[in-house]
């Protein structure tokens, strides 16, 4: 279940913030996302590359206020889906993060794709180990 490997808590900010203090916040955190929030209902998300290309880019002020800017209306997903649940959203919405949220909508953390692959790693890790172990007790190769 994410509820377990979701990183919490999630770093907020509401739609009127400006884009310079969720730069801020993203920096001091060492993040690369902050979630737009009204309440505790996530109405979109913010990036560290939203910011860097409505300022450098597209000429935005820092003043801009997280709304005019931020992706409106995120993917999320429940935080009693699983791992392979969070996979396929990723792929099908092609983000790289994924606010996590309650049966009620409310936010309860976010899954990054970086996290995802990790916990997949060690996954894999256990796997091999424990076929490993395996083998060795039979004294069998199997060689295909």
């Amino acid at each position: 279940m994410l509820r377990q490997v979701c990183t919490k808590p999630v770093v907020t900010v509401s739609a009127v913030t400006p884009i310079s203090e969720a730069a801020r916040l993203m920096h001091d955190r060492n993040i690369g996302a902050v979630v737009v929030v009204n309440g505790s209902r996530p109405r979109g998300i913010l990036t560290d590359r939203d910011i860097a290309m409505a300022v450098a880019a597209e000429g935005w002020r820092p003043s801009t206020h997280v709304g005019e800017i931020m992706h409106a209306n995120p993917a999320v997903i429940r935080e009693d889906q699983g791992i392979f649940d969070a996979v396929k959203m990723l792929a099908e919405h092609g983000v790289r993060r994924l606010p996590v949220v309650d049966a009620a909508g409310q936010l309860t953390g976010i899954v990054a794709l970086d996290d995802v692959l990790m916990l997949l790693g060690a996954e894999m890790g256990q796997v091999a180990a424990a076929l490993s172990r395996e083998l060795g007790r039979s004294g069998e190769v199997v060689v295909h």
